[in-house]
């Protein structure tokens, strides 16, 4: 199925105003947060309430599509417009708040401001707010706004189009939509399309660009229409329906253009479906030139009646918009190809991610159409992401001039604050490998792949929230990602398995690791009024899962879906009896129980924690009494005793459902038993959490050998799974990083809000740690060395914050500043 639709490139190519005057300067502006919905909705609050919403008359009347899924409530037809209004500036600064449905791009005198809203849903609908500073005189303002509805990403929900913005003060009346006149065409340029990729069904369309150039900056403008008019205020409580708009509390992405990468083979005609790259084509004598086309050092010219294609390897993975630009080449096709890695011959054998001779391309897959006249540019509506891109370029009797080909990358702009040197200099590719595999999978939400889901899910969010804690102190991501998995659970009542997105699925077991999301970030983070609003729903979530706890106090049957890990020869992830009476479930259910129980205890609730503590005491003296195994000293993972794991085996130790003797025993067939189901990239973090708990700092250090050959295996990010993944950009596989800081330099928290830390590094066999963990106040420093069974060296603390440091049985106390550390036992 495809749509015609406008064409993007158009806004980069908008005609510039006041030229002669100084750039503006835009600055995002973040107002107080709301962390609860109170009278949004109902009653104005905030000044972009007096906006009105605006859409093209010609849109406004048509029926709603009807579909099976949940794409939308009021969803149209696909369209993409440009919205315009003029005005003249003064000496005051301009004030703006703006958002739209699906999404907008804001141009200032034909530059790029904004991109947005974030994602979100209809009930908590984001707007941002920037102040700009301009020189008076004449200045436009431009909005490129699209909904695509079904060819949207899965996490991009929307209720209907529409535009809104709100201009504070002197220029009220000159921009605010409903009180100004904006003008708005309708364009026309890009057809979409499913993609032809299995399992690339969460990202969007693939594209076809049908020209560029004048037609698209100039259009048939016609006066826009109120679709929603401001709010009023109410007496009687009537919910306004549609968009509830709350202020931002993200930055913007990352919106700047990079050149990178290598042109690594060239030849002649498309490198079709299951074609090799040859090594011949590797030599090619056109090839310097491409390079230096892609390094930003020149242009070049593709004949008439020619075909091609260029692979270009972008050195590292990317999040990015594809920019190209080009004059003439009427009738040439340009096909812009993504891919993570290239396929052996006639498997789907990925083998070392930075080979390709010898290998065929499939990918993601833009195309192109220049119309033939000068400086046209090109570009998608939602970037794309991979290591590897494919040009196949075709002209007809014109030659095609490229001027430009480079990425516009984006992502969440948060970098590694922290340090990690243990003095063996292959984790430091394990570091670069696993803060990469964050920074591609968190965006406007995290997300558990950039190439073919880009969806955030529970599981894979708390493994990447807790690597982000010890990345950075920007913990706004973090708050958001909690937050958003909250309102997700309007649908059932649990926390949806991933949100957002248009088509809800549900997950009890996910469900529980949003309540450890919420005890982490308690832990790791000191923002209490944030816990506190959470908490509302952490109770709520909780008391759903009442209806299916059985007699002996054991969750049972529960709905949806019990994903626990991919390990194979579990049926698509569930544990052992998954849907029936599960010992893995019932585990997590009962640490979730706990953890949850120290969050009330933190909110001063001892009462709410009480209760938590005597759920789990009942349901875990249930686990012994049904699937402790005397025989083996194991968990099991089933009523018969027919099935174990390391799951159930950690999360037994980890709640301390087992205890004393009956714990140490069941480390030790943990680690003996040869018949265990083994945990997965995802599930391994809490196995490496049950080592850290047991001290054995020489396990988890070996463990990092799995992703040192990743990095010897040409993998920029950590994959989804062992052997031949799917996916090879799965943050999930980034956990790594948090144990090097939490488990193998052995800080964590010993207090709500982390007002007090303790530290029990776990070396094993490294001479040193050296190291810098992000702390809410500052920054945790460690320099120590270990000789033999001596640990000596300093510990730095941000101010206020005090702690113990644990060496072999042996504890000092740790003050603010530096102290001196010189142990053994």
């Amino acid at each position: 199925m495809k749509t015609r639709l406008a064409l993007l490139a158009l806004v980069l190519a908008l005609p510039a105003f006041s030229a002669d005057s100084a750039a503006p300067v835009v600055k995002k502006v973040f107002l107080p947060p709301r962390l609860h919905i109170g009278d949004t909705g109902i009653n104005p609050l905030q000044p972009i309430d007096e906006a009105a919403w605006l859409w093209h008359p010609d849109l406004v009347n048509l029926p709603q599509v009807k579909r099976d899924n949940n794409i939308s409530v009021g969803w149209r037809e696909t369209a993409l417009l440009r919205f315009r209004k003029g005005f003249e500036a003064g000496v005051a600064p301009l004030r703006i708040h703006v958002s739209a449905d699906e999404r907008f791009e804001l141009f200032l005198d034909g530059q790029r401001i904004a991109r947005g809203p974030d994602r979100s849903d209809v009930e908590h609908w984001c707007y941002a707010t920037y102040d700009i500073h301009l020189a008076p005189g004449q200045h436009q303002l431009e909005a490129l706004v699209w909904s695509i509805g079904p060819f949207a990403p899965m996490a991009q929900l929307t209720w209907r189009g529409g535009f809104v913005l709100k201009a504070e003060g002197d220029y009220d009346k000159r921009l605010t939509t409903g009180k100004a006149p904006w003008e708005v065409a309708r364009l026309d340029g890009i057809d979409l399309a499913v993609p032809h990729l299995v399992h690339t069904f969460g990202v969007g369309a693939e594209l076809t660009a049908h020209g560029c150039g004048a037609q698209w900056q100039q259009g048939d403008y016609v006066k826009a229409k109120v679709i929603r008019g401001p709010m009023r205020k109410t007496p009687y409580g009537d919910s306004k329906p549609g968009w509830k708009l709350f202020p931002t509390t993200l930055p913007d992405q990352f919106d700047r253009e990079v050149h990178t990468g290598r042109a690594v083979a060239l030849g002649i005609g498309a490198l079709v479906k299951e074609a090799v790259v040859s090594a011949e084509q590797t030599r090619h004598p056109e090839l310097p030139k491409w390079q230096a086309l892609v390094a930003g050092q020149g242009e070049l010219v593709v004949p008439a009646n020619t075909e091609q294609f260029l692979l270009w390897d972008l050195d590292n993975y990317f999040c990015a918009y594809p920019l190209c630009e080009v004059s003439g080449g009427a009738g040439a096709k340009l096909e812009w190809n993504w891919a993570e890695s290239l396929y052996q011959p006639k498997t789907n054998l990925k083998g070392n991610r930075g080979e390709f001779i010898g290998k065929y391309f499939q990918g993601m897959t833009d195309t192109f159409l220049p119309a033939g006249v000068a400086h046209q540019k090109f570009t998608t509506l939602w970037w794309r992401a991979g290591r590897w891109c494919l040009l196949n370029v075709k002209t007809a009797a014109e030659p095609l001039t490229i001027h430009r080909l480079l990425l516009n990358e984006n992502r969440y702009p948060h970098e590694n604050e922290g340090r990690f040197d243990g003095g063996d200099a292959e984790l430091d590719g394990v570091i670069r490998l696993a803060v990469r595999g964050i920074q591609m999978c968190t965006h406007e939400t995290y997300m558990d792949c950039p190439f073919y889901e880009q969806l955030m899910y529970d599981g894979d969010t708390r493994l990447e929230l807790l690597t982000t804690d010890i990345m950075t102190r920007d913990d706004r991501l973090v708050k958001r990602a909690i937050e958003l998995f909250d309102f997700s659970r309007r649908n059932w009542g649990f926390v949806n398995e991933r949100y957002p997105a248009y088509e809800p699925q549900h997950s009890p077991t996910f469900s529980m690791i949003w309540a450890l999301m919420v005890a982490d970030y308690a832990q790791w983070r000191n923002d209490p009024a944030f816990v506190k609003a959470r908490a509302i729903g952490l109770r709520s979530m909780l008391e759903h899962f009442d209806p299916y706890v059985n007699g002996d106090g054991l969750l049972e049957n529960l709905p949806g879906w019990p994903f626990m890990d991919w390990v194979p020869g579990w049926h698509i992830g569930d544990a052992p009896e998954g849907r029936g009476l599960s010992s893995v479930n019932n585990l997590l259910y009962i640490y979730a129980l706990q953890k949850s129980a120290d969050v009330e205890d933190g909110l001063g609730e001892p009462l709410l924690a009480q209760r938590l503590r005597q759920k789990a005491a009942r349901a875990a003296g249930a686990v012994r009494a049904k699937f402790w195994d005397e025989q083996r000293g194991l968990i099991a993972d089933t009523v018969s005793h027919t099935n174990f794991s390391e799951h159930a085996q950690c999360l037994a130790l980890l709640s301390d459902t087992l205890t004393g003797a009956q714990a140490r025993r069941c480390f030790e067939q943990l680690l003996a038993a040869p018949d265990l189901n083994r945990t997965t990239i995802y599930f391994s973090f809490y196995l490496l959490e049950t080592w850290q708990k047991f001290g054995r700092g020489d396990l988890l250090v070996e463990r990092m050998s799995f992703w040192k050959d990743l990095v010897k295996q040409g993998l920029k990010t950590p994959v989804e799974e062992p052997g031949n993944s799917r996916s090879d950009c799965h943050a999930w596989g980034s956990h790594p990083l948090f144990h090097l800081h939490a488990s193998v330099a052995g800080i964590r928290p010993s207090s709500a809000g982390f007002r007090t830390v303790r530290i029990a590094p776990l070396p094993g066999p490294l001479p040193k740690i050296v190291s810098t963990t992000p702390h809410p106040d500052g920054y945790i420093k460690l320099d120590l060395a270990f000789e033999g069974t001596r640990c000596r060296g300093t510990v730095e603390l941000p101010a206020g914050i005090t702690g113990t440091f644990v060496w072999k049985g042996k504890e000092q106390k740790l003050a603010a500043g530096s102290n001196a550390i010189d142990l053994k036992p």
